[in-house]
């Protein structure tokens, strides 16, 4: 297919023609049930595991995930938001673009109604994210990495982790813009430093006040534009990249 580029320590990133095709494939693509054998496979750049789905309390979902990876859409989409103690966010196709400011602005054209139901979020579960429409889910899914109860009935869970659980724990752990920029910060300037030497910036998950020291021959408002940037942003700073997405009978 033409649209295609790779880029060295990269997902292949691909054009918007080529992004409408695998719309376009997936549309096409037939609905299936869900058989009572079915699993779901995920190979990722840093390791495989395995889920079990839900159909009984989420069919729609199910069949929704279903037809999106078996016509291969998640193929070379990324991990694109993680939040350590809490989840993992994938399955947007946007992830695939040049543009890296619109990863978790895209889905695959269409959306499915909400199916809460008395599944839990606890750690390993599989839930599908959206907009703050309850009925606006579409591709992008997440994990938890810890339980994370107070999303229940708000969101739809839909399957499980039963294999190698150890490998979105790996997932997470991947340096992120805020944990590289908050890592280089301090709650206070410390005595003795020169105040002008340092910038004020506002850590988003705490709404607290940081300071962060300006490296030499750097202008002050650059340097803060950047670092605030970075707090700003929970995407792995070397892409996590979901090879595929596969849902079949469990072969063990």
């Amino acid at each position: 297919m033409k649209g295609l580029i790779n880029q060295p320590n990269s997902s292949i990133k691909i054009t918007e023609q080529a992004i409408e095709f695998i719309i376009n494939k997936t549309k096409n693509h037939s609905i299936e049930n869900i058989n009572a054998d079915d699993v779901v496979y995920i190979e990722t750049s840093v390791g495989k595991f395995k889920l079990k789905l839900f159909p009984e309390v989420a069919p729609k979902h199910c069949k929704n995930f279903k037809r999106l990876a078996n016509s291969g859409f998640y193929d070379g989409t990324t991990f694109h938001r993680v939040i350590k103690g809490f989840m993992i966010q994938g399955g947007d196709i946007l992830s695939r673009d040049f543009n890296p400011d619109n990863d978790g602005m895209g889905g695959p054209g269409w959306i499915i109604p909400a199916e809460f139901n008395n599944k839990s979020h606890k750690r390993g579960i599989l839930s599908m994210a959206r907009s703050t429409d309850p009925n606006s889910a579409g591709s992008q899914f997440f994990i938890c990495v810890e339980d994370a109860f107070h999303l229940d009935n708000n969101y739809t869970v839909f399957g499980e982790v039963i294999n190698n659980i150890h490998i979105i724990d790996r997932i997470v752990k991947s340096p992120t813009g805020y944990s590289v920029a908050k890592m280089s910060s301090k709650p206070v300037i410390p005595a003795g430093e020169n105040k002008e030497n340092w910038v004020n910036l506002t850590d988003p998950k705490t709404g607290k006040e940081i300071f962060s020291k300006i490296p030499l021959n750097m202008n002050p408002n650059s340097y803060r534009q950047e670092q605030q940037r970075l707090l700003n942003s929970d995407k792995p700073l070397s892409e996590i990249i979901i090879k595929k997405i596969r849902v079949k009978p469990d072969d063990n």
